[in-house]
């Protein structure tokens, strides 16, 4: 649930200007197909075949960084990479990387926006609580899951509202 959280969070900075191109509706299709999948635990998905086909992004593929907003799509499609990675084999790597590259977005956010508002330090103290939360309680329970869902999606679209806004 840690790296669906973390997923979560950075979704609409991957749906939102990678959306606006409708050639690329399937990816964001897959994207939101994962973060529905993520959630279910056990889900009995194919997530090898859904890794596979999100190594065919161009947000994974590419050397360079994609230009304007799309720059964030590329940190956000890594995080949704790396928890399907990590529901793929339960490699502790992954949880870090998919961790790592919510991080990174959110310094790099703070950056561009340079308003004070340390996301980094946020983007830690979500990450913390979501521990928190998950080492306290049954993990599977669908208040529970509802709950840290629905403050992930609210970080997600204050992320992106605030690009937007830049």
């Amino acid at each position: 649930m840690f790296v669906a959280a973390c997923a979560e969070r950075m979704a609409q900075l991957f749906t939102g200007p990678v959306g606006a191109d409708t050639a690329r509706s399937p990816d964001v299709d897959t994207v939101i197909r994962c973060l529905d999948l993520l959630w279910q635990y056990p889900s009995g998905t194919a997530w090898g075949e859904i890794a596979e086909a999100m190594k065919q992004f161009p947000e994974l593929t590419g050397d360079e960084q994609s230009p304007g907003l799309l720059a964030y799509a590329d940190d956000a499609a890594a995080a949704v990479y790396y928890a399907v990675k990590y529901r793929k084999d339960g490699d502790l790597t992954s949880v870090a990387s998919c961790s790592n590259s919510a991080l990174n977005s959110a310094e790099y956010i703070s950056d561009l926006l340079d308003d004070g508002v340390d996301r980094y330090e946020i983007e830690v103290q979500n990450q913390q609580a979501d521990m928190a939360t998950l080492s306290g309680a049954d993990a599977s329970g669908d208040d529970l899951v509802r709950s840290l869902r629905e403050r992930a999606r609210e970080s997600s679209r204050t992320r992106l509202t605030e690009l937007m806004s830049a």
